[in-house]
C-alpha cells in the first residue's frame, strides 16, 4: 500500500509512476481528484457533464477541474484540466473549462485556505431537502458532522458571475464545511477529496433519512449537547479510531472504482 500524508491520500491499488513533466504533488491530486470524479459517478450523484469537483494542487494557487463534456464515469488524472483562481486554463485540452460553473467554486476557494476541495452536485436526495424550507436536522449518527457547520443560500439564478460571492461566503462563515443552496443543490469541502466526498455521502444519507422520518411522523430530536459532542468526534478523529487511515472508507472506495474501471489512473 501506498500511504501518503499530510493533505494527500492514501490508495490500496498500484499506481502509475508521477509524469516525467509533472510534479509529485500535481500527480497525487490528480488521482486524488479523478478517484473522487469516479466515486461521485458510481454513486450516480451526477448531472451528466454538469456540476464540478475542484482540488488544490498543494502548495499552489492552482487548482484541478473537470473537462466540460466530459462523464464523470470517464475521466481520468490526464483528463483534468490545471487552472488559476480565476478559472482560467493552464493545461492544454481538447476540452474547455465550464467558467460559469467555477464561479462558486472560485468565491470559496479564494476565501478559505482551509478547503481545498469543493464538491457541488445537483444530486436528487439533497436537491428535495434543499427545495423545502426546513433546515437540515441532524437525525442519524452520521449527520451530526453538519450540526453548527451549515449554511444556506437562497436561490437567485444561475451563478454567471461573482455578484453572489459575499452571501455565499457569509452562508459559509469562517467554519461551515457545507452550503445547501436552495432549490439548486448541495455543496461539501474539505482539505481533500477525501472529507469533501465523507461529508456529501454523510449530508445525503442524513437528508434521506430526514424526509423519509419527516413524512411518517414526529421526528426523534437529539440533544445538543449529543450532536456537538457526536460532531467532534468526527472532526477530531475518535470515531475512526484504530482505522489505518482517517476515512478508511475512502481507499475501500478507490479499491472498488479500480476493480470497475481501473482507466481512472491514467
Amino acid at each position: 500500500m501506498d500511504a501518503v500524508i499530510n493533505n494527500k491520500i492514501r490508495f490500496d491499488v498500484a499506481l502509475p509512476p508521477t509524469p516525467i513533466d509533472m510534479s509529485d504533488d500535481e500527480w497525487n491530486a490528480r488521482l486524488e481528484l479523478a478517484a473522487c470524479y469516479r466515486m461521485v459517478g458510481m454513486y450516480g450523484w451526477t448531472s451528466v457533464v454538469y456540476n464540478h469537483i475542484t482540488l488544490r494542487i498543494p502548495g499552489t494557487d492552482h487548482f484541478l477541474i473537470n473537462p466540460f463534456g466530459v462523464r464523470y464515469d470517464e475521466i481520468r488524472a490526464s483528463d483534468l484540466i490545471k487552472i488559476d483562481i480565476d478559472g482560467n486554463p493552464l493545461s492544454e485540452s481538447e476540452w474547455p473549462v465550464n467558467q460559469a460553473g467555477y464561479v462558486i467554486h472560485s468565491t470559496i476557494h479564494k476565501a478559505r485556505n482551509d478547503l481545498h476541495c469543493v464538491l457541488h452536485t445537483h444530486e436528487v436526495v439533497s436537491q428535495s431537502l434543499c427545495a423545502t424550507q426546513t433546515e437540515v436536522i441532524p437525525v442519524t449518527q452520521e449527520g451530526c458532522q453538519f450540526f453548527e457547520r451549515t449554511g444556506y443560500h437562497d436561490f437567485e439564478g444561475i451563478v454567471l458571475d461573482g455578484s453572489e460571492g459575499p452571501k455565499i461566503l457569509a452562508a459559509l462563515g469562517k467554519t461551515n464545511h457545507t452550503l445547501v443552496l436552495r432549490n439548486h443543490g448541495l455543496l461539501t469541502a474539505g482539505p481533500t477529496c477525501a472529507w469533501a466526498f465523507t461529508r456529501h455521502y454523510a449530508f445525503i444519507r442524513n437528508a434521506d433519512v430526514q424526509l423519509r422520518a419527516m413524512s411518517a411522523g414526529k421526528l426523534n430530536p437529539i440533544d445538543p449537547d449529543v450532536m456537538r459532542k457526536t460532531r467532534e468526534q468526527f472532526e477530531g478523529g475518535a470515531a475512526q479510531a484504530g482505522a489505518k487511515v482517517r476515512h478508511p472508507e475512502w481507499p475501500a472506495l478507490v479499491r472498488q472504482i479500480d476493480q470497475l474501471d481501473p482507466t481512472w489512473k491514467e
